[in-house]
């Protein structure tokens, strides 16, 4: 359900039941009840603080729009109308686990709560689908996105809600190109003076051959010196982002936060697992910016820029968000992701539950 909140939109998760014309159910694990006649819907939700909050609406379809009455933030004792809709969410299928093939047709350049959910999945669910790189190109090399590491998603995870952390297993990695962009330059906070005077040639942009044969990427058009120079494949998501919360501005593709987003991480690897808490209802997550190969950071402010065929499997840990950071976990490291730095440590034996 999305509330306009001064020209603000808060998202929440408003579940009702129907037992004739009676109505309950929760919002947000505040309970309400009300009833339902014909597809006039009215129902009140009571919060910890004994506060009311009343809503009256239409069904139309799987789409509910109307009118709430809101105590003022300012002043509880004064009451302030706000629009709100809402969308019914499909059931889960009954079965296993599922599948999803999903092909993107459109991307963001903003890890945000505002853009409509491309796909809803459950928890044990598998996606299977790819990304564009950094540029906006596709498989095929063709441009169709913005630059600036747009992402595909965001995917719904249904039970995610605040205060719980999703899971994401990375089942695979593909590239699906022969080659990848990069920059033969040095990022401005790595430059020292006497670096900076030498440096005023570079900045040219270097396209890169790709064999998953070999496993192995080298320079197309080398110099002699670097005829035969060659770096390891070693393909990895250097965007994985959930929406930050309500009140926190949209995440640039460019930027990070406690909610990941654009952290150039090389851990974000094949069987690796990463953990982010969750701030909106369905987590609403992204994924992009793939890199064939990229070192402990991005010295020439790009890695090994392509795009990729992408799997992974969704979980929900209910109520047990990271304590401040993304985290992701290996078969042998726990590592945790901070703004300014990164750390890795070992990993105690873990017992299986």
């Amino acid at each position: 359900m999305t509330t306009d909140l001064w020209g603000n939109p808060a998202y929440q998760l408003l579940t009702l039941e129907r037992d004739g014309k009676r109505l309950s159910g929760e919002l947000d694990g505040d309970a309400l009840s009300g009833e339902r006649t014909g597809n006039a819907v009215h129902f009140v939700v009571t919060d910890s603080r004994r506060q009311t909050y009343v809503f009256d609406g239409q069904v139309k379809g799987e789409a509910l729009r109307g009118t709430a009455d809101y105590p003022d933030s300012n002043n509880p004792k004064a009451r302030v109308p706000h629009a709100f809709s809402a969308r019914l969410l499909p059931s889960r299928p009954s079965g296993a686990p599922r599948v999803h093939d999903f092909t993107p047709t459109s991307w963001s350049n903003a890890f945000t709560a505002h853009r409509a959910p491309v796909l809803t999945v459950w928890p044990g669910d598998t996606v299977r689908t790819s990304t564009l790189d950094s540029g906006g190109m596709d498989a095929k090399g063709v441009t169709r996105a913005l630059f600036g590491n747009p992402q595909t998603g965001p995917f719904f995870i249904a039970t995610a809600n605040p205060g719980d952390t999703l899971a994401i297993r990375i089942r695979r990695l593909k590239l699906n190109r022969t080659f990848a962009d990069s920059l033969d330059s040095i990022v401005g906070r790595a430059l020292t003076t006497g670096l900076a005077a030498k440096a005023t040639e570079l900045g040219k942009p270097v396209r890169w051959r790709l064999d998953p044969e070999r496993g192995v990427a080298s320079p197309e058009t080398p110099t002699e010196r670097l005829k035969a120079f060659t770096v390891p494949l070693r393909p990895m998501l250097g965007g994985l982002a959930v929406a930050p919360g309500f009140g926190a501005p949209p995440l640039s593709t460019g930027d990070t936060g406690r909610y990941g987003g654009n952290m150039d991480f090389n851990e974000v690897v094949e069987g690796n697992t990463v953990y982010l808490p969750v701030a909106q209802p369905g987590a609403l997550l992204y994924l992009g910016d793939a890199h064939a190969a990229q070192g402990d950071g991005e010295t020439s402010q790009y890695a090994l820029e392509t795009s990729m065929d992408v799997e992974f499997t969704v979980d929900v840990l209910h109520g047990k968000p990271p304590p401040s950071t993304p985290r992701v976990e290996s078969p042998t490291h726990l590592m945790a992701l901070g703004r300014a730095a990164r750390w890795m440590m070992p990993c105690a034996p873990r017992r299986k539950a």
